[in-house]
């Protein structure tokens, strides 16, 4: 049977590295170069960035072959090449529609980082767009793949635990508190879109939910106790500014009733000790900073990370133990390996969704293999923006 041809890839948002002072925290780079550089089923033949000029200097400082992967400057540009089948927007949040609209008018297939856009409206705009050209479509919210979820949800469909009674997750917010820095100092600002609740809290939610299963009810507290924060240069944490304008939630609290009744309560919070942007301790002898449980009516299991909040990114120190009733043993839980953990942590959830998106149809039921599509990630947008008007964001 002949394989089918690559999917072939513009990437919008990959950037050379900075000789100064960098914006943004180099996702692309990190997420999607490392598998779409050595896919089976992908190809990289386009960048587009900020101009031509330096989509071409990202070309050479990541060592792709100028003859085989273009430089374009704008979107329209990325529209009209016929040799591009996907179009993966991962630049910022309240800019991913200008990037892609061009490309789903064109009829091309479009991937877009989470959020989708800056608030549910304009998402739903790009989602309605999306339906009305008829485009195949995904969204990077990628904690269905996670091995951390797999694992788990494996446990519960095969009884190991019994019946879900409730789970409780505490988790530390990331570049929240007294300070930001200056290369993401847009995160404290609310009408952007991206910003440590909504980027932390969706993809954590999506785990939850990948494992536990949809929301009935629910209601939450958000709270910003820094209205006002100074912006630092990253190397020095010297102060460049003082006094900027906070309009986003350092406290999430989020309780809810799931539909198959378990109790679900979620707690974000900024961390002490922790500056915003630094890499938080690793001592044992502290709390983790990721603590989620799960209990049920024959055991409980623990995921427990003391380096990393994102279980939808993961990290070697993400711990997953289960304690059954019967014997009281906690025991280690193996989340097993694949083919893409040779990758950098950031980039195997990452290849785990392509993989989805280029598989197609199941054949043993004839349904698409699942990713999460605009229409899904619309949900999430709902929820958080009424999250937001029931504390009067």
């Amino acid at each position: 049977m002949a394989s089918s041809p690559k999917i072939r890839v513009a990437l919008i948002g990959l950037n050379a590295p900075y000789a100064g002072t960098p914006t943004g925290v180099n996702w692309t780079a990190n997420a999607h170069l490392p598998y779409l550089r050595d896919s089976s089923k992908y190809e990289l033949v386009a960048l587009q960035n900020s101009s031509a000029e330096r989509a071409a200097k990202s070309i050479k400082a990541h060592g792709l072959d100028p003859k085989k992967v273009k430089a374009y400057g704008t979107p329209e540009e990325v529209a009209n090449d016929p040799n591009i089948d996907l179009v993966v927007s991962s630049i910022r949040v309240d800019r991913h529609a200008g990037s892609l609209i061009p490309s789903i008018k064109a009829g091309k297939d479009v991937y877009v980082e989470w959020p989708v856009e800056a608030n549910y409206s304009i998402a739903k705009e790009l989602t309605d767009l999306a339906k009305a050209h008829n485009v195949r479509n995904v969204v990077g919210i990628q904690g269905s793949f996670s091995p951390i979820a797999t694992k788990i949800k494996a446990l519960i469909d095969g009884g190991e635990l019994g019946r879900v009674t409730s789970s409780t997750t505490i988790t530390t917010l990331n570049y929240v508190g007294p300070t930001i820095p200056s290369f993401i100092d847009y995160f404290v600002d609310k009408k952007t879109g991206g910003n440590p609740f909504t980027i932390d809290f969706g993809h954590v939610l999506e785990c939850l939910k990948a494992v536990l299963g949809e929301i009935s009810t629910h209601h939450s507290l958000l709270v910003n106790q820094y209205p006002e924060v100074d912006v630092v240069d990253p190397a020095t944490r010297e102060v460049i500014e003082k006094g900027r304008k906070n309009t986003v939630p350092n406290q999430v609290v989020f309780d809810a009733i799931l539909k198959s009744g378990a109790v679900l309560t979620y707690k974000q919070h900024d961390a002490a000790g922790i500056p915003p942007g630094a890499t938080p301790r690793k001592d044992k002898s502290r709390l983790p900073v990721f603590d989620w449980r799960i209990f049920g009516s024959k055991a409980e299991v623990r995921v427990t990370s003391y380096d990393s909040i994102f279980p939808n990114i993961g990290s070697n120190d993400f711990k997953v133990e289960i304690c059954k009733a019967e014997d009281g043993a906690v025991v280690e839980v193996d989340l097993g390996t694949d083919d893409f953990g040779h990758l950098p942590e950031a980039a195997r959830n990452i290849a785990r969704l392509y993989e989805a998106f280029a598989a197609g149809v199941d054949e043993k039921n004839e349904k698409r293999v699942w990713y999460p599509d605009f229409e899904y990630a619309l949900k999430t947008h709902e929820l958080i923006e009424g999250m937001y008007r029931e504390n009067g964001f």
